[in-house]
C-alpha cells in the first residue's frame, strides 16, 4: 500500500517516530519514519517503495519506480502530471483525490477509501481494518 500524502501537524520527531513503530511491515515502517522523521529511505528493501520514498523526501526522480502505475502516481504528485495514466482504478481515484480534490468515494477498497477520507477530510482512522494501514493513517494525523 504505497499511498501517500501527509497531513502533517508539527509535533516532535519522537512522536512521529513513535507513531510508526506499530507498523508491522518493516518496509512500510521505514517509509513512515522517513516521511515523518526525515530518516533515510535506504533501509527500505522494496526498490519501488524506496524510490517512491526518495522522490517524496528528497525530490529524487520518479523514473526509478519500475511499477508503471506507481511511477505515474508519483509523477502526478511530484510533477503535476495527470492521474489518467494509472491503470489501477483505486490508485487512480486516490491520485485524483490527492492531486485535484476529487472525492474518495470512487475508491472501491474500503480500507483505502477510509484512509483517503482520513487524509482528505480529517475523519478517524478507526474504520480501517488493516492494522498497518490504520497505524500509517494515525501517524499521518499526528
Amino acid at each position: 500500500m504505497k499511498l501517500v500524502l501527509a497531513v502533517l501537524l508539527l509535533f516532535s520527531s519522537y512522536s512521529f517516530a513513535d507513531s510508526c513503530t506499530s507498523i508491522s511491515n518493516s518496509d512500510q515502517r521505514a517509509y513512515c519514519e522517513a516521511r515523518q522523521s526525515g530518516v533515510s529511505c535506504t533501509r527500505i528493501s522494496d526498490s519501488d517503495l524506496r524510490a517512491q520514498c526518495s522522490a517524496e523526501t528528497s525530490g529524487s526522480s520518479c523514473t526509478l519506480i519500475s511499477d508503471s502505475d506507481q511511477r505515474a502516481y508519483c509523477d502526478a504528485k511530484q510533477n503535476g502530471m495527470s492521474c489518467t495514466a494509472i491503470g489501477n482504478s483505486d490508485l487512480r481515484a486516490q491520485c485524483s483525490a490527492e492531486t485535484s480534490g476529487s472525492s474518495c468515494t470512487l475508491i472501491s477498497d474500503s480500507d483505502q477509501r477510509a484512509y483517503c477520507d482520513a487524509k482528505q477530510n480529517g475523519t478517524s482512522c478507526t474504520a480501517i481494518s488493516n492494522s498497518d494501514l490504520r497505524a500509517q493513517c494515525s501517524a499521518l494525523k499526528r
